[in-house]
C-alpha cells in the first residue's frame, strides 16, 4: 500500500481507531500499514462467509416457501 493511500485511509477512520492500529502496530512490531492491510483481509473473509451463509438460508426458505405452496399449506 503507497504512503498516499495509507494516509487517506488514516484520514477516513475514527480517532479510537486510529488509535488502536498504532498501538497495536507498536505493541505487534508490524507496521501500521500491514495492520490495516491484514485486519481488511480478515474482515472481508468474515463477510464473505457471512453473505454466503445468509444466501443459503435465503435458498432454503424460498424452497421452503415454494414447498408449502405446492402443498397446498
Amino acid at each position: 500500500m503507497c504512503l498516499k493511500g495509507y494516509t487517506e485511509i488514516m484520514n477516513t477512520l475514527t480517532k479510537q481507531t486510529r488509535a488502536n492500529i498504532k498501538n497495536a502496530s507498536k505493541v505487534l512490531g508490524v507496521k501500521e500499514e500491514d495492520i490495516l492491510e491484514r485486519a481488511s483481509r480478515y474482515y472481508l473473509d468474515a463477510i464473505r462467509g457471512e453473505v454466503e451463509l445468509q444466501r443459503e438460508f435465503d435458498l432454503w426458505e424460498r424452497m421452503s416457501d415454494e414447498t408449502l405452496a405446492k402443498s397446498g399449506f
